[in-house]
């Protein structure tokens, strides 16, 4: 599977003695696109009190997978609605200080096909509650947001809300002196309302956002449209078609997720490297971005920066057309099993033996990837991983001579 978007209809925290909702309207979301890493989709005061876990409906899912025998994207959809109950191991308690809930799907083993073709749902999840607070640090299972993608809809002298295409609500983000502002803003007074951004921020004791770190490279009008590239056309590259898992801009909507999306490139097209969680120094070889180092199988985020470009309805399986101004490299995530221990705070390198049936191996007939740990790599629980073990890795994909090279920014056990 390339992208799995599913429309949440709602979800609801359960108590001894009723439940509490969280979500009441058709809310599609995309979850491969993280692998196992948080994204907010909803922000909500709750009473306090003890909460045993949590129901949830699904209304409908749509799968866009590579077909492992005729190698063509196929897409099919599974009807709801579908209901989960979702258990946790132990009461909640939630009390004055802001919690996380996190709730992760596990794909492997809740989607099968049977012999005709059709798919099916028996959601799984794993869940975790996590608190900002003395070494818990601002990973999204505490409360964290890395890059969250989303549109400004308003803006003050010292905070600004945005409008996320995956999300029940606004977010509003406080900003500080500390606060690192890039690409097309390098100030709060640059912020505009309609203006593409990403934003990492950090959850504070009272239940407020605290920007870290703001980028935009798409002005009010333009698009923003990432996902995983399934076709580079030219050399260097002229064109891509890309799985769309996420998106921004006025024109971009919850229906394009899972659709494919032609992406034109022009001899000014910018190409950068999002290295905000990747530490890319002292490697053995130098990672290289660009219209001749770009291939199928990597994460992208085009941008088009130019008033009025628009993506065109979509029809069957397509998304539209948009003309890139900037390409941005993301990060992306792999599921496999190591060949060496993996030991927190340390540096190396180990071969990541891709699970069978990885969309990744049918679209590029590999099978395994070489993956850099770096002494900040996070290492999950900071707990050492045996030889062997079941991993989900997330960092930066490059071809490096033919070689499928990662450096991690995050590594875990499965």
């Amino acid at each position: 599977m390339l992208a799995f978007s599913m429309d949440i209809s709602s979800l609801n925290l359960m108590t001894n003695s009723g439940s509490v909702p969280l979500i009441s309207a058709s809310t599609p979301v995309e979850m491969i696109h993280r692998l196992g890493t948080m994204d907010p989709l909803a922000m909500v005061a709750v009473p306090q009190g003890s909460y045993t876990g949590a129901t949830m409906t699904i209304a409908a899912c749509n799968i866009t997978y590579v077909d492992p025998t005729t190698k063509a994207l196929t897409q099919k959809t599974i009807q709801g609605p579908i209901n989960a109950a979702i258990p946790f191991s132990s009461a909640v308690t939630l009390g004055t200080t802001p919690l996380a809930f996190n709730f992760d799907l596990d794909l492997e083993n809740s989607v099968t096909m049977d012999n005709t073709g059709n798919f099916h749902l028996s959601p799984q999840f794993h869940t975790a509650v996590g608190a900002q607070g003395a070494g818990n640090g601002n990973g999204a299972r505490n409360g964290g947001m890395q890059q969250m993608m989303g549109v400004v809809n308003n803006v003050a002298s010292n905070s600004f809300s945005i409008t996320p295409l995956q999300a029940t609500n606004t977010f509003t983000f406080m900003v500080n002196s500390q606060t690192q502002f890039q690409g097309n803003v390098t100030a709060m007074n640059m912020v505009q309302s309609g203006m593409g951004v990403l934003v990492t921020a950090a959850l504070q004791p009272d239940g407020t956002l605290l920007a870290t770190r703001v980028r935009s490279k798409m002005n009010a009008g333009g698009i923003m449209g990432g996902g995983i590239i399934t076709n580079v056309v030219g050399q260097p590259a002229t064109q891509l078609s890309i799985v769309m898992q996420n998106g921004a801009g006025a024109s971009v909507m919850t229906s394009y997720l899972s659709q494919i999306l032609t992406v034109n490139l022009t001899p000014d097209t910018e190409y950068e490297i999002d290295s905000d969680r990747v530490d890319l120094t002292g490697l053995p070889f130098t990672p290289v971005f660009n219209a001749s180092n770009i291939y199928a199988g990597q994460s992208v985020l085009p941008t088009s920066e130019s008033s009025g470009i628009t993506v065109s309805g979509v029809s069957g399986t397509t998304a539209g057309t948009i003309t890139a101004s900037n390409v941005r490299l993301q990060e992306r995530g792999f599921c496999g099993t190591t060949d060496k221990a993996i030991t927190p705070a340390t540096s190396g390198s180990f071969v990541l033996a891709l699970l069978p049936r990885c969309a990744f191996t049918t679209l590029t007939g590999a099978n395994t990837i070489l993956v850099y740990q770096q002494t900040g790599t996070n290492v999950e629980d900071s707990t050492a991983i045996p030889a062997g073990a079941t991993l989900r890795v997330h960092g930066l994909l490059f071809n490096n001579g033919g070689q499928w090279t990662l450096i991690a920014s995050t590594i875990a056990a499965s």
